[in-house]
């Protein structure tokens, strides 16, 4: 998709996402100058996503979509996910993470381990946020299916690698500004059946970095704006993300 026709779509759907807006459904728009996530660089370039939500009358259970493409069209995503909310405090959530990008003749339905058939992986989650002024947030996570693989030695065949992911973030620092504030994370992955796991050769510490994030007043509609700056020692990179989110 060209450039010009990305920012036309995404124009009319920013109009839209402001009217939409009930108990029940929200549509959101997000423009970002890269994508990252668990310490991946996913797309270097600019992109814009979608995401469309549903949520019980008391906000247990949520059921989404999300989708994302690069401005050039090289990166295509369509993922989908459902939370439970236990408390304010404890929820747990699964994701199908759905990155099909440079796969010819894809079957978004294949859930394979082969990678140059499906991008599809299932995430199983769960999340603490402990109470306080600056609370300290846990996430844990097992990719339970799909592609994360790793070579089995004796057999010769790949086998599903069960990948662990650990994170821990935090804010550190509160402005005077609306929703102004600064949070740290840093996040591990690993796999107990072997050292090569889905985000590296072997169990290390794969995301590091900060958040700055507030609330950009434009008339009388509030729209989140954050810069991350993450770094992954596992694989020597790094990069700085600018996102712009509309609600």
């Amino acid at each position: 998709m060209k450039a010009k026709h990305v920012l036309t779509l995404t124009a009319a759907i920013a109009t839209y996402s402001s009217q939409v807006h009930s108990n029940d459904f929200n549509l959101g728009l997000e423009f970002k100058t890269n994508h990252l996530w668990h310490g991946s660089i996913v797309t270097p370039g600019p992109m814009v996503a979608g995401e469309l939500t549903y949520k019980t009358a008391d906000n247990k259970i949520t059921l989404g979509l999300w989708g994302g493409t690069s401005f050039d069209g090289e990166y295509q995503e369509f993922t989908y996910f459902a939370s439970y909310k236990f408390s304010k405090q404890l929820f747990i959530e699964i994701v199908n993470h759905g990155n099909h990008s440079s796969i010819n003749n894809v079957d978004i339905f294949d859930y394979s381990s082969d990678p140059d058939k499906t991008g599809n992986f299932i995430d199983v989650g769960l999340g603490y946020t402990f109470a306080g002024e600056m609370p300290l947030s846990l996430y844990y996570s097992v990719i339970v299916q799909g592609i994360d693989t790793y070579l089995d030695g004796s057999s010769g065949k790949n086998k599903q690698a069960y990948t662990n992911y650990l994170e821990a973030s935090m804010p550190v620092w509160k402005g005077n500004e609306l929703d102004e504030q600064v949070s740290v994370f840093i996040g591990g992955a690993f796999s107990f059946l072997d050292q090569q796991n889905f985000y590296d050769d072997n169990a290390n510490i794969v995301n590091l970095g900060f958040t700055y994030s507030k609330s950009l007043q434009i008339l009388e509609y509030n729209f989140p704006i954050s810069a991350t700056a993450m770094w992954n020692p596992a694989q020597n990179k790094g990069a700085l993300q600018v996102a712009f989110t509309f609600l």
